[in-house]
């Protein structure tokens, strides 16, 4: 597999590392709630693979969250490194952003829970804003318009 064809990241301390083969299939801002609690920043990017081409090496906790959510930290520096969500059709894992290597290779698709987003973060990308998800859920039968 070429260089192209992978992504690498880590955790701060570099005890967790990640390889992720082939292009994202989604990469998308995250205005929620609870994304910013587990992330501690204003929004979050998250760039998402299936799982079987997603590699995580070191020690690391994925802990439950809200509904059908995990998320995955590292356990010796605590940072956010993953998201899953069960809900999504296939198994998808979505990787932070600012864990990786070479984060400007990957460029933003959408925002999704716009209508949550802090009241002074400010985008003028032209990327469509979802209201709520960007994606489908199980037992949903669409997701509503971008903004």
């Amino acid at each position: 597999m070429s260089a192209a064809e992978r992504h690498t990241g880590g955790c701060v301390c570099g005890r967790v590392r990640f390889e992720a083969a082939g292009e994202p299939v989604w990469t998308c801002y995250c205005h929620c709630a609870h994304c910013r609690s587990a992330t501690g920043a204003p929004v979050t990017l998250w760039v998402g693979f299936p799982a079987s081409r997603v590699t995580l090496t070191g020690e690391h906790t994925v802990r439950a969250g809200l509904g059908a959510v995990e998320r995955g930290f590292c356990d010796s520096c605590g940072a956010p490194l993953s998201y899953a969500d069960a809900t999504i059709p296939g198994e998808e894992i979505y990787l932070a952003i600012g864990a990786f290597d070479e984060p400007g290779r990957i460029a933003p698709e959408a925002h999704a829970f716009w209508a949550s987003r802090l009241p002074f973060v400010a985008f003028d990308d032209g990327l469509p804003k979802y209201p709520t998800f960007s994606r489908r859920r199980a037992g949903a039968t669409e997701i509503k318009r971008a903004c």
